[in-house]
């Protein structure tokens, strides 16, 4: 606690102008620690309200760092931009490995960190020794975080304070990556300038170091040239591959991204073509819509999915990253002799030809000038879809594939799915049916498993939505906290803990033997997991709290039971454990197990 509380209580001081600053872009909740290096921070948070005695921003505590950086994650995912605070060394050494998570996948998030004063930095420095919480007297966060932010600033002084959190920010929202501001304590009650506008994306943000690299070149105007001509030439391929021909457009994370929904459904409209998506591009726009064909990667692609691909004389993957646990690094998803067209990372590659400064944008808006000036006409017809499959009777022992068929017929327009990586995810919850735009979250990139349950707490902060979180009991362990968190808010999430007893898909990888129909072989010994029992840990973490449900199913007739019960109560929380065999597994798995 600093004794900066001297300072006028009405006057502008850097905590306040960072919550306006976040609160005036939609941040209304802020995921935190406490620590003493942050304290006063969060008081600020606590006690700072706007002209109609709200808070600017509500604190969000959390149980851990981890959680609370998952959280903003979560957060920023379904709303548009997350903010987490944490103290310096043991709270920011913890909260690393969510920040790495939302720099690879695109996510928005400021990431701050209280750290030592002014004076204690100099104490330091002069008698040699740490201060808590402290590694050494060196620069340690900016050289921890500077990898996986986009913008890294250190305040210790106010008086360039809100110049360094209007950068930060700005390359935050404009890039859609992590930014880190460190702030030494002595500054949160330090007066400074109010701010000043609105804070706003910067256009072709990523491409300003490249400009400013070329600065040697003249005319200016060289280097602009050589980009229009490159979108002109990737334009124009894939205009070659979609006239007249058998076109499937392939879609991925960046539509959603950089909000190209709008101009894709355009493109889509006008070529008449099916589409598909890749996992981790999942629902960037609604699947409820004839033309949609399903998931689209090398491994569990529906036998409905590949009959449309095998007929098609082009793929054309727009926004889609090309990486393992997304297409699962195989050549396998090139179709007969036919390569995918990738546009992504701001650059076109089609075989041997690759367009760079060609932003995803940017070649959707000439492919549509060129299907406008000389027409398009694919030679698709409205795709019929796949009949869904028939529910087992209620008294059925509730397994992968059920599950997820039941659920299938329940999830609306009304949930948000937030799925965990592992074995539910592909031919699981990949294969959901969901019909809204951006209704379903899953780190499929970073993979960090346990993610998903403070995800979800963040995610639902989106009120308009009931959030579903989907995971398996081994991720669950890593993070359960968070349902406490959930519970302390009032959220009514929902947690479907899907209890096999073991870490499935790390044995599935390893050796898939156990799977093996009639096998009795042992599963590795490092995957078996210890049984919890999910409606005590329920009333554990709410100390029985009225608002904190749990169920236990079995059968499918439990499933379809408790989902009517969740229907109807709309403002619980709920933790449903679904009890699985061990040797269970989603059926999408069978190349694995049978290979």
């Amino acid at each position: 606690m600093s004794d900066q509380k001297t300072f006028d209580p009405n006057a502008m001081n850097v905590g306040k102008y960072l919550a306006q600053r976040l609160s005036q872009l939609g941040v209304n909740h802020l995921f935190s620690v406490p620590g003493d290096y942050t304290s006063d921070l969060l008081e600020i948070i606590d006690t700072y309200e706007d002209a109609e005695n709200k808070p600017f921003i509500y604190r969000i505590g959390n149980c851990n760092e981890l959680n609370a950086g998952y959280a903003a994650d979560g957060y920023a995912r379904a709303k548009g931009l997350g903010a987490v605070a944490v103290t310096t060394g043991v709270g920011s050494f913890s909260l690393l490995n969510a920040i790495g998570g939302s720099f690879v996948e695109n996510i928005p998030v400021v990431a701050i960190i209280g750290t030592l004063s002014n004076s204690k930095l100099q104490d330091e420095i002069n008698a040699g020794e740490l201060y808590h919480h402290n590694v050494s007297t060196e620069d340690t966060n900016r050289t921890v975080y500077s990898p996986v932010t986009v913008a890294f600033e250190r305040i210790s002084n106010p008086l360039t304070a809100p110049a360094q959190i209007d950068t930060a920010i700005i390359a935050c929202i404009s890039k859609s990556k992590p930014v880190a501001i460190e702030i030494m304590e002595d500054c949160y009650y330090m007066p400074c300038a109010e701010p000043q506008g609105m804070l706003s994306p910067i256009p072709n943000y990523e491409s300003l170091p490249v400009l400013q690299g070329m600065a040697d070149q003249t005319p200016s105007n060289k280097y602009a040239a050589q980009i229009v001509k490159a979108i002109e030439d990737a334009a124009n391929a894939v205009y070659a591959k979609i006239a007249n021909g058998k076109p499937i457009l392939w879609i991925g994370k960046e539509i959603s991204t950089k909000r190209l929904q709008g101009k894709f459904a355009a493109l889509q409209q006008a070529i008449g073509a099916p589409y598909v998506t890749s996992f981790l591009g999942k629902a960037v726009v609604s699947e409820d819509n004839p033309w949609f064909l399903g998931m689209y990667d090398s491994v569990f692609t529906t036998d409905h999915t590949n009959s449309y691909l095998n007929q098609s004389t082009a793929i054309i993957g727009l926004g889609v990253w090309n990486t393992d646990l997304n297409t699962f690094a195989s050549k396998s998803h090139e179709t007969g002799n036919i390569s995918p067209v990738f546009a992504s990372r701001d650059m076109v590659k089609d075989g041997e030809n690759l367009y760079v400064q060609v932003s995803l944008e940017q070649l959707i808006d000439a492919v549509m000038a060129l299907i406008q000036s000389k027409g398009c006409t694919s030679n698709w017809t409205q795709p019929s879809p796949p009949s869904p499959p028939a529910l087992p009777s209620p008294s059925t022992t509730i397994t992968y594939d059920n599950f997820f068929a039941v659920l299938d017929q329940h999830v609306n327009q009304d949930h948000l799915i937030v799925a965990d990586i592992g074995l539910s995810s592909f031919g699981g919850s990949s294969s959901l049916k969901i019909n809204r735009q951006d209704g379903f979250l899953a780190q499929n990139l970073w993979a960090s498993i346990g993610w998903s349950v403070p995800a979800g707490l963040g995610a639902s902060f989106r009120d308009d939505l009931r959030t579903f979180v989907i995971v398996g009991d081994g991720a669950f362990k890593l993070t359960c906290q968070a349902v406490s968190t959930m519970v302390q808010e009032g959220r009514n999430a929902v947690v479907f803990v899907l209890n096999n007893k073991v870490y499935g898909v790390e044995q599935m990888l390893l050796d898939a033997g156990p799977y093996k129909a009639g096998s009795t072989e042992p599963f590795e010994a490092a995957n078996v997991l210890q049984e919890w029992d999910y409606v005590s840990l329920m009333k554990g973490f709410s100390n029985n709290a009225p608002s904190a449900k749990s169920a236990v199913v079995n059968t499918v007739g439990d499933l379809q039971n408790i989902l009517l019960m969740i229907e109807s109560d709309p403002s619980s929380t709920y933790m449903v454990s679904i009890n699985l065999k061990e040797r269970d597994y989603p059926s999408a798995w069978s190349l694995f197990v049978n290979r």
